[in-house]
């Protein structure tokens, strides 16, 4: 379901903007359906009938084409091809996946030879403060 509105702190709806509303907004853009930009006959809707998440980012950009058919006084549209660019999508899986509660690609490092390094510590310690009197 997506979020309603993006004005940040001030916009009750959104509340404190934190990492927990970063990652819903990043899986409500990812999960978006570009069905929803278009009518039940396949024509492009009208951008104030687009989803809010639509509306606030995933569309870079929309290009309209008028097609003509004919010349001079005879010329005559015949329709239009419309280009809807769109955001990168696999960019917001990965911010997904980087994302302090998802961390899907954190690296686990495991750290050998650290048995006894306490007794040791405590042992050099011993050695300086005697060495030292």
């Amino acid at each position: 379901m997506p979020r309603k509105g993006n004005k940040g702190e001030g916009d009750p709806a959104v509340g404190k903007v934190d990492a927990g509303w970063l990652l819903g907004r990043l899986v409500d853009e990812a999960t978006a359906d570009i069905a929803d930009l278009y009518d039940g006959e396949g024509r492009l809707k009208p951008v104030d009938e687009w989803p809010e998440v639509w509306r606030q980012g995933l569309v870079q950009g929309v290009e309209i084409e008028e097609r003509f058919e004919g010349r001079g006084n005879a010329r005559e549209q015949v329709g239009f091809v419309k280009k809807v660019r769109l955001s990168d999508r696999l960019k917001r899986l990965e911010l997904i996946g980087k994302h302090i509660g998802v961390k899907a690609f954190e690296e686990t490092v495991r750290v050998k030879g650290l048995e006894g390094l306490g007794e040791r510590l405590a042992r050099a310690r011993k050695r300086l403060a005697e060495e030292g009197e």
